[in-house]
């Protein structure tokens, strides 16, 4: 039957509200975005928060069977969450309960907790979770768990099958179940007792097939998660286990995965790597077998391609160049909780593997600044492949498992697959311990040839891996759509009837992610794929990961950058395919989400894999929406800088005392119907700070150094805020720090004149913001001695943007100053808790420590609320957009305590939103750092 789904548009409308529920077309095709090379664009999107909403959806969804998806962080490669119908995004803020039991031995996760933030919590205790997936930064354990994703460490030893210890489940019929709870557990019996019986039922009918359970051991003695977890009908007979194991690797086809609780695994406190060099790809994999043993923790394999791949890029080890050709590496770690033991263990494996030459002797290093190196190679493989990549193909990973004895052959049979093909760009790497290949290739998808090589190439694969080796055709990504065609070539007729009588059981109406891990279609890995438009640099770079999303501070307000980046890339594709109406309408709805609202923060460069930069990109379409009358707005910014910069000061000072006096309602309908005259008018903020005043120095003392202070335009022209204590304007206090550690202080002739250019490169106008900051540079160069006096600039932005013109000056952040030249030599009286701000100029520049040090100097505790990573404010874009800095810091009152008064940052603009959203004032360290000197 035909689905109305605006009649579903309707009731989840009234069910779960307009902020939960969006069919904007726009909308639905970004948030559909994941990193496979699939795409699929659901009729609805529905965030979900809480368990409440996920069941109001799958009770809409089953009246009037639609299709529903659930999508975690979307990092998988295989298809598995993307879908027609509604998808189900886990939200922003739910889902992210983690609770260690009292002997640190469990570790209970909401299904929307990062991967990397479970192990931050368990860290204290030397524990983390099983898996270790290379996406774990970004990953969450909703998909972890449903992919069955493992790594490089964990094996099929720790991953989520074998270290799961109970789940709480939602399922398609919307019944919870906590197989934890006794009570939970006895009210499913009550109402799904045939279900029970019917998986019981297979256990026994699987447990009593000797050749079936024996091909099920085989199969998964080595990584596989092609089609359903069907060794749990061989390990467990106890419904409940078959439950919480069956839905390790489902995929979100079995049922919804609130929370689960995992047995955690031991951190090991000491660990050393080696880098194995072989002179050709049958030698390394030799070597593999021998070091199957406890003293091992970890083995990658680099093949020729992947080596020269890595080869002279920045951080690579410069011997690579002298490798000759055919060479192959195996990174070898080991760990131990003493050293002696690690020295044993190092000694142990050298000693297994002796018998094989190798190109270099084989050293361990204990010394993270070493092995760092080691892993930075193997990590970097995918990030260099993926952002070198010719443009307009896409980059695809898959991964396939062998047994060990198998490894060097499998790995030249892929090599020749890749020639065969036409994909020479073919490398293999991957976890050579547990006979794991990764592969990557790069193809073109612009051609229907192109899509048939591309399955010509798969079908051999699938004929090499399936019949030659009895291999995986996935070993940790999951099934998907990618390998749903192969899941009954590998596993047979028999063991593919249990996979779907599995999913009958669990889900008869099959609501739950149809067509993914089983499809009768053969060729469902080669239709809806993603076409890859070449559109810009900084666009076809994009590998659409999803790494970004965590740290984006637009992220929960709208739009994260692969999701800019994915409506860019369509825009650009429907203007190739000459619908230029539909384009242009495109582009024009996605305005405000794709370049409006982007911060700029470049938090997104920090955390992807190819050194891509939203920022950068939308600074630069922000270009031409400039119109003519604004440029010339901007360009008499820039000519009389220093009287618009005293004119706002001025201005915030007469807003404050027009607020005093008529109260907020007032005043914003003032700033309203101003702002209906020019867009320069900011929204009202009850916390604007007063205007901004220069201080001047002291009386030069003769014997002291000097140094050139620079107050940057956010510290002189916004002032103290209603709610902070200390009324002193920034530029006082930092002259007053500055002359108490013993300096003399100068500052630059026509100050307010001066500035980074930041606030006109933030609109697009690289003219003038490079202007500004060349006659910054100019203006201290002069001054400082040809570079001998140092220059400080007390915003952690400015200074940033000031150090791109590359001055040919000592030029050095306030914060960097503080913590090495004057913290040292400063007597200090601690304060109690305060709260630290690490923004994202602070990331970028790698400054977060020396913040840190300075903050744990002057006060007993430091809080740092964790997931805010960017205020949002982006300059004066949070006068303008408030709506940015209030959905990146929309839970920063209820991470802060109770006891914590006052928060500190480096950059005014950013203390002001914060002040604003945390119910507290903030202010730059100096101010901490000039009351816990005072004598």
């Amino acid at each position: 039957m035909s689905i109305n789904y605006q009649t579903v548009m309707d009731e989840l409308l009234v069910k779960l509200g307009k902020d939960a529920v969006s069919n904007d077309p726009i909308r639905r095709f970004a948030w559909s975005t994941d990193a496979s090379y699939f795409r699929i664009v659901p009729e609805i999107v529905v965030h979900a928060d809480n368990v409440e909403q996920v069941k109001q959806t799958l009770e809409i969804a089953g009246k009037h069977s639609v299709p529903v998806t659930y999508r975690a962080a979307g990092t998988s490669l295989s298809g598995q969450a993307i879908g027609e119908g509604i998808l189900l995004i886990l939200g922003h803020d739910g889902f992210r309960k983690i609770n260690i039991s009292d002997d640190n031995n469990k570790v209970t996760l909401g299904c929307a907790v990062i991967g990397s933030d479970a192990n931050a919590a368990l860290k204290p205790l030397n524990k983390k979770i099983g898996p270790d997936p290379a996406t774990l930064a970004a990953a969450q354990i909703g998909g972890i768990v449903c992919n069955n994703a493992s790594g490089m460490c964990c094996g099929t030893a720790q991953n989520s099958y074998q270290t799961i210890a109970s789940t709480k489940l939602v399922f398609a019929d919307g019944t919870e179940l906590d197989t934890a709870c006794e009570q939970s557990k006895a009210a499913f019996s009550e109402t799904h007792g045939d279900m029970l019986t019917s998986l019981t039922e297979l256990a026994q009918i699987t447990q009593n097939n000797p050749t079936l359970s024996a091909r099920i051991n085989k199969k998964f003695a080595i990584k596989n998660t092609t089609g359903y977890s069907i060794n749990a009908l061989v390990d467990y007979t106890d419904p409940f286990d078959l439950i919480n194991h069956l839905i390790v690797g489902s995929e979100g086809t079995l049922a919804f995965v609130n929370e689960v609780t995992y047995h955690t695994v031991e951190e090991a406190k000491f660990k050393a790597s080696a880098l194995a060099v072989f002179f050709n790809m049958e030698d390394a994999a030799r070597a593999v077998p021998p070091m199957n043993i406890k003293e091992v923790a970890a083995v990658e394999l680099l093949d020729w391609a992947s080596i020269k791949a890595v080869t002279g890029k920045p951080g690579m080890p410069e011997w690579l160049t002298d490798l000759p050709e055919g060479a192959a590496i195996l990174l070898i770690e080991s760990r131990a909780n003493d050293a002696d033991t690690l020295s044993q263990n190092t000694k142990t494996i050298i000693e297994k593997i002796a018998h094989i030459d190798t190109e270099r002797p084989i050293t361990f290093s204990d010394d993270p600044a070493v092995f760092g190196k080691y892993w930075a190679m193997r990590s970097g493989l995918f990030p260099i492949i993926g952002g070198a990549r010719p443009k307009g193909t896409s980059v695809i990973i898959e991964d396939v498992a062998f047994e060990l004895p198998h490894l060097a052959q499998a790995a030249g049979d892929l090599t020749a697959l890749f020639h065969k093909h036409g994909y020479p760009e073919g490398v293999i790497y991957g976890h050579a311990l547990a006979g794991n290949f990764h592969f990557i290739i790069t193809p073109t998808f612009s051609s229907e040839d192109d899509i048939q090589r591309f399955h010509g190439f798969m079908q051999d694969v699938a004929e090499m891996v399936i019949n030659k080796y009895d291999g995986s055709m996935k070993a940790e990504h999951g099934t998907g759509r990618a390998v749903a065609p192969f899941v009954e070539m590998e596993w047979g007729a028999d063991a593919y009837t249990l996979m779907k009588q599995i999913k009958h059981i669990f889900d008869p109406t099959n609501l739950l992610n149809p067509g993914v891990i089983l499809n009768d279609d053969q060729e469902v890995h080669i239709k809806n794929i993603k076409p890859c438009p070449v559109v810009d640099d900084f666009v076809d770079r994009c590998i659409e990961c999803g790494f970004c999303e965590k740290t984006c501070p637009t992220s929960a307000l709208n739009f994260s950058p692969r999701q800019r980046i994915a409506t860019l890339r369509e825009i650009e594709r429907l203007e190739q395919a000459g619908e230029k109406q539909a384009a242009e309408k495109m582009r024009a709805d996605s305005k405000y989400d794709v370049i409006d609202t982007c911060a700029a923060c470049q938090l997104c460069t920090i955390a992807c894999p190819v050194d891509n930069s939203m920022g950068n990109l939308v600074r630069k379409l922000r270009t031409p929406h400039i119109t003519s009358t604004e440029q010339k707005v901007l360009d008499f910014q820039a000519k009389h800088f220093g009287v618009v910069n005293q004119v706002i000061s001025r201005g915030f000072d007469a807003l404050g005392v027009i607020h005093k006096i008529t109260g907020d309602g007032f005043t914003n309908t003032l700033m309203n119907t101003a702002r209906k005259v020019t867009k320069e008018v900011p929204y009202w903020n009850p916390d604007f700070p007063k205007g901004g005043l220069l201080a001047e120095p002291s009386a030069h003392k003769p014997g002291q150094p000097t140094v050139i202070y620079f107050p940057s335009c956010g510290g002189r022209t916004f002032g103290p805020t209603p709610k902070d204590t200390d009324k002193r304007p920034l530029p006082e206090v930092v002259i007053t720090v500055l002359e108490r550690a013993g300096y003399n202080v100068v500052t630059p002739d026509k100050t307010r004149d001066l500035c980074c250019g930041q606030m006109w490169e933030s609109k697009g106008d690289f003219k003038n913001a490079d202007a500004k900051r060349d006659e910054l540079i100019n203006a201290v160069s002069e001054m400082s001695d040809g570079g001998k006096v140092p220059v400080i600039v007390d915003a952690l932005s400015c200074t940033y943007r000031t150090l791109t013109g590359n001055p040919k000056i000592d030029l050095i952040d306030l914060v960097e100053f503080m913590h090495d030249n004057i913290l040292p030599n400063m007597a200090i009286t601690k304060k109690g808790s305060i709260t630290l701000h690490q923004g994202c100029s602070a990331r970028k520049m790698k400054l977060e420590p020396k913040l840190k040090a300075i903050a744990d100097a002057c006060a007993e505790r430091v809080v740092e609320p964790q997931g805010i990573y960017c205020c949002g404010y982006a300059g004066e874009k949070g006068l303008y957009k408030p709506e940015i800095n209030a959905s990146a810091l929309r839970n920063i009152k209820s991470l802060l305590p109770a006891e914590v008064k006052e928060g500190y940052y480096a950059n005014r603009m950013c203390e002001v939103g914060l002040t604003q959203h945390s119910g507290i004032p903030y202010r730059h360290l100096v101010y901490l750092l000039e009351e816990c000197t005072r004598g």
